[in-house]
């Protein structure tokens, strides 16, 4: 196992290599013989109201709904979508499933409005082997992050697994999916999580180091626990639990302030969604982390269960925040990608 080396060390490795103006997901086929065959599949998109029983409601607490899309496919792999990137121009996503897939697709929008999904693709995530992931114990991924402030075109991808909790970087710029997983040191920092409540969320900050958060294991005073990871060291970290809620994701913003993406399910009471601003002037503190609540949805909102959190800026310079929910492949739930700004 490799250890832990900052973004800028990671991004060197990968070569960096730029692609101004791309389009498309160029990343999707490696130099050599494909030995993780990517799957064309078929992604039906339709347009889903914030407020189904008010359409013309955009309100979402301190953010502003752009649009939304439900999403399906025929395709027997499509669903249990968790960690998500979007690219700096909005025009491409990666996400990564819960079964070890790798999922990609043009976006197509008016605007910031998302209306549709092109070219997509399904492939495996391979192991360290190269050898594609098997069994729910090693295809469990849960969150995707790339340094900060880098585009998925030209950063390597990290990825985080729950129930056999680790970390690993794929160098997708140069090999495509058949880019083998490097294995990434975390100290033993996560040995003692939960089986299904593990490495949930992680997002590198400003200064290179990489911020990793648990979704449901707690410390003794019922903070959900984490650590900050530098090439040297683990640091512990605590998140303040709202309940009811458990982190799914987390990005960051330009200025270094953490947002988070938390959601509940009651049988009855159904899903709910909430978001939170944590100040970057925090983010080094011994004490739990906590922040402002952006927003905060129940089923009476076009939600489900939000897994997926990604940020960029547009043209005007306005944080745009897209968020995915994990259907757990399951008939009765449903795959959401949604669109917020949060005017600053």
């Amino acid at each position: 196992m490799r250890r832990f080396i900052s973004p800028t060390a990671l991004m060197s490795t990968a070569g960096l290599l730029a692609v101004a103006g791309a389009a498309s997901l160029y990343w999707i086929t490696g130099s050599g013989p494909a030995l993780a065959e990517p799957t064309t599949i078929s992604i039906k998109a339709n347009p889903v109201a914030w407020d189904p029983e008010n359409p013309r409601d955009t309100e979402a607490g301190a953010l502003t709904f752009i649009g939304g899309l439900e999403l399906t496919s025929s395709h027997p792999d499509f669903g249990g979508l968790s960690g998500l990137i979007v690219g700096k121009g909005g025009d491409a996503l990666i996400a990564i499933t819960d079964q070890g897939n790798w999922f990609t697709a043009d976006i197509l929008a008016d605007g910031n409005r998302p209306t549709g999904l092109a070219d997509a693709l399904l492939a495996p995530i391979l192991g360290a082997n190269g050898a594609r992931l098997a069994g729910k114990r090693d295809t469990d991924a849960e969150s995707l992050t790339v340094a900060f402030g880098a585009d998925p075109r030209n950063s390597p991808t990290l990825i985080s697994f729950e129930r056999n909790h680790r970390l690993q970087s794929h160098d997708l710029t140069s090999l495509g999916f058949d880019a083998p997983a490097t294995p990434v040191e975390d100290f033993n920092a996560f040995d003692g999580l939960e089986n299904n409540g593990g490495l949930e969320a992680i997002a590198y900050l400003p200064d290179g180091s990489l911020l990793a958060i648990s979704e449901n294991t707690f410390d003794e005073d019922g903070h959900i626990i984490g650590a900050r990871l530098t090439e040297d060291a683990a640091t512990p970290v605590r998140l303040k639990q709202h309940l009811p809620y458990v982190l799914t994701d987390m990005d960051i913003l330009p200025n270094g302030d953490l947002i988070t993406l938390e959601r509940h399910y009651n049988p009855l009471a159904g899903v709910s969604m909430m978001m939170r601003r944590i100040p970057a002037d925090t983010l080094g503190s011994k004490e739990p982390l906590d922040g402002e609540v952006l927003v905060e949805a129940n089923h009476t909102r076009s939600i489900d269960n939000m897994e997926g959190l990604s940020l960029r800026q547009d043209e005007e310079g306005r944080t745009l925040l897209y968020v995915i929910s994990d259907d757990n492949f399951n008939s009765v739930q449903r795959t959401l990608l949604l669109v917020f700004a949060l005017e600053d």
